[in-house]
């Protein structure tokens, strides 16, 4: 099998970057041991005669993604670690062809783990969702599921387990969570980790207009066109959501900033709500 990477700049780019952000996955105590999952439709950067290419047999999904038909993905595999992604990425993560009726897919890149690689478990979560993506023509290409501590702490507080009062109290901690997230984070109450309901609810705050879902006791899901964007916005969700926490740590409910405050900074940077 040829090496799709290495022949194509632009695929080779994407994965440094994918690296990266694995590696401050890792860093930050977001992905212990398997935990958390990328993936990113590289479609457009894989000529035909890559697409063609065959690497064992075709695999079969449990529900068909028509919109998805033919498309390529770069994605984590399921039980391996972002820790280890930069040591070996071929093992690590695979790009997959979907098939022509969005049922099934086969490998063209990577999965060297062995032959019973798998990409992540949480993969029809991922393609449901970017099934919604291209269904709406958008230009986010990627999805990051990963697990910040502060935000899953954020969930096991009641009075946050409420989309308008976890965006009340996020945007309200400071300043550029409303600059960066004007739409807030999306918030879904728990469900089993890659059940349809848990992809349909996300799918649900996509429309509405979230990059970031939280995920209640479990993690968050983003969305972007490049994966260091991706890990950016939970980044700006996480460091907010320990903001709080570290007030409630002290015994001090937040002050926050006034509505007054955050219409102002709606004027000043022309921020779409």
């Amino acid at each position: 099998m040829r090496d799709l990477i290495s022949e194509h700049p632009v695929l080779a780019s994407i994965l440094e970057e994918m690296l990266e952000v694995s590696g401050y996955l890792w860093e930050r105590g977001w992905a212990e041991r398997n935990a958390g999952n990328l993936s990113v439709d590289v479609t457009e950067h894989i000529p035909e005669s890559g697409r063609k290419q065959r690497s064992g047999a075709s695999r079969e999904l449990e529900c068909a993604y028509p919109a998805l038909a033919n498309r390529c993905f770069l994605v984590t595999g399921s039980g391996r670690r972002f820790r280890d992604m930069s040591r070996d990425a071929p093992s690590n993560a695979c790009i997959l062809r979907m098939s022509e009726d969005g049922a099934g897919y086969r490998l063209i890149w990577g999965g060297k783990s062995g032959p019973g690689f798998r990409p992540t478990s949480e993969f029809p979560t991922h393609l449901r969702l970017h099934e919604n993506l291209r269904e709406n023509d958008a230009a986010e290409r990627v999805i990051l599921h990963t697990h910040p501590a502060e935000l899953i702490a954020l969930t096991h507080l009641p009075e946050y387990r409420d989309t308008a009062a976890l965006n009340r109290v996020l945007w309200c901690i400071h300043p550029e969570v409303k600059i960066n997230l004007p739409k807030g984070v999306g918030f879904v109450p728990y469900e089993v980790p890659g059940s349809e309901i848990l992809a349909q609810a996300t799918v649900k705050c996509f429309r509405q207009g979230h990059s970031v879902v939280l995920w209640e006791m479990h993690g968050c899901v983003a969305k972007a066109e490049q994966p260091m964007e991706a890990f950016d916005l939970v980044d700006i969700a996480s460091k907010a959501a320990s903001l709080v926490l570290m007030c409630h740590s002290v015994g001090h409910t937040p002050t926050g900033l006034s509505k007054e405050r955050l219409d102002e900074l709606v004027r000043t940077f022309r921020l779409k709500e």
